[in-house]
């Protein structure tokens, strides 16, 4: 019965994909616009100004799952046919502004922070619709905009930086398409520029899961140099000009290296396809950051770049949560209770079941209490008590795992399903 059944299902994820790919070709053009907007508020109040539109290039995200299925982000947007009202397009991201609001400085100070998202170029009139979630995933609706492909007016994309292929391994439009762009880098720095984004590139490939669907993966990187080397440290009153202006102290945590001019950001990556971008920072100081669907950061000296790397990787690309919770942030109630996180590593035990309880051993109890390491079911996959920057009431899968532990290639079973679940995602 089973070899009867796995060919009939197979044929039915086929003409799904089949369907979603014609319901591509019926709503949307090869391009993207890109929508450029400023995300303003506290941690009482949000809203989106709408600055403009850009747009340009081919269309290299997925074709086959125009609806997202993981909406592990704190924003929506959704595209509506105008007159049908009929869903064409979704995807989910979060971004520094809904990490700012839980922050004591978001409690009382209005930010004003840039944002953007691409969408497929629509043939005809759509409307976009933004909803934000809160950390209880309460939804509040943002913007509701019309986008005539006509009328609307808009910029084009200019490509202005050479492109440097690094891995090279399907069609942009059937692979997870990652882009690594340098910060810090003076002409001086050519050589090391260089080096530096192939070793990068190899940090990546030679990591679970990356390095076992090589033929899913492509990496590129920008040639763009800067006006100074270095990045920006305002707690040690080091202040430079780069191409993107990264900083550390990002929402008042020294460690956190972040790139406020998201705009720019995106500018200088239109010259190559990406699904994910990836900035390399000319520092010696430890740090990094990575947000669902954003962007990740990484510093390239010091003894941990290959860990910090693939780490934040794993916010970037897997919405996947930090499982630590001893080291200092600046966030506050980030995984409230009596609410199940959206990341699937973490969990409150509210909702189990969606989570990972089925990679969980018969005859494991839950909660899991923590072993030795010399135990014969050390690490073995459970919910252990800590995680997400709190020490009770939130379990992650296994007691260590790359999201939890600065150790390089170690991403426990429930991170790498996650991980290559966004992978097939791509591919399709």
């Amino acid at each position: 019965m089973k070899s009867r059944l796995f060919p009939l299902c197979l044929c039915f994820l086929c003409c799904s994909i089949f369907a979603k790919a014609q319901h591509f070709d019926q709503y949307f053009e090869d391009k993207t616009v890109r929508i450029n907007y400023m995300h303003v508020g506290n941690s009482q109040t949000e809203r989106i100004l709408l600055d403009h539109y850009t747009v340009g290039n081919g269309w290299f995200g997925t074709r086959s799952f125009l609806e997202e299925p993981y909406q592990y982000g704190d924003i929506m947007i959704r595209v509506f046919d105008s007159i049908s009202e009929k869903l064409l397009y979704s995807r989910s991201y979060s971004n520094l502004f809904c990490e700012y609001r839980t922050t004591e400085r978001g409690a009382t100070e209005i930010a004003e922070m840039e944002e953007c998202v691409n969408i497929p170029m629509p043939k005809n009139t759509v409307r976009l619709e933004f909803t934000s979630f809160d950390r209880s995933r309460r939804p509040s609706q943002l913007l509701s905009v019309y986008f005539n492909p006509r009328l609307t007016p808009v910029q084009h994309m200019e490509k202005h930086y050479p492109v440097m292929n690094l891995h090279k391994g399907g069609s942009p439009k059937h692979a997870l398409d990652v882009l690594l762009i340098p910060d810090g880098y003076a002409k001086s720095d050519k050589k090391v520029l260089k080096q530096d984004m192939k070793r990068f590139a190899s940090y990546i490939m030679n990591c679970a899961p990356y390095k076992n669907h090589q033929d899913k993966v492509n990496i590129r990187a920008i040639k763009g140099f800067s006006e100074q080397s270095g990045i920006t440290q305002p707690q040690n009153n080091f202040f430079v000009k780069t191409l993107l202006n990264c900083t550390y102290n990002a929402i008042d945590l020294d460690r956190y290296l972040m790139c406020p001019g998201v705009w720019n950001l995106h500018d200088v990556a239109d010259d190559a396809p990406y699904d994910a971008i990836i900035i390399i920072c000319n520092s010696e100081k430890y740090g990094g950051g990575g947000i669902y669907n954003f962007y990740c950061t990484v510093y390239n000296h010091g003894q941990y770049p290959d860990y910090v790397v693939v780490h934040e990787m794993g916010h970037l690309i897997g919405g996947l949560a930090d499982e630590y919770y001893t080291s200092e942030v600046s966030v506050q109630d980030f995984y409230p209770e009596g609410v199940e996180p959206t990341e699937p590593n973490l969990t409150t035990l509210v909702d189990f079941d969606s989570k990972w309880k089925d990679m969980v051993e018969e005859g494991t109890p839950i909660p899991t209490p923590p072993t030795l390491k010399s135990s014969p079911v050390y690490n073995k996959v459970g919910a252990y008590e800590g995680g997400g920057y709190i020490s009770k009431g939130v379990y992650r899968p296994t007691q260590h795992c790359t999201m939890n532990s600065i150790v390089y290639d170690d991403f426990c079973p429930v991170c790498l399903k996650a991980l290559e679940e966004i992978i097939e995602y791509y591919a399709k």
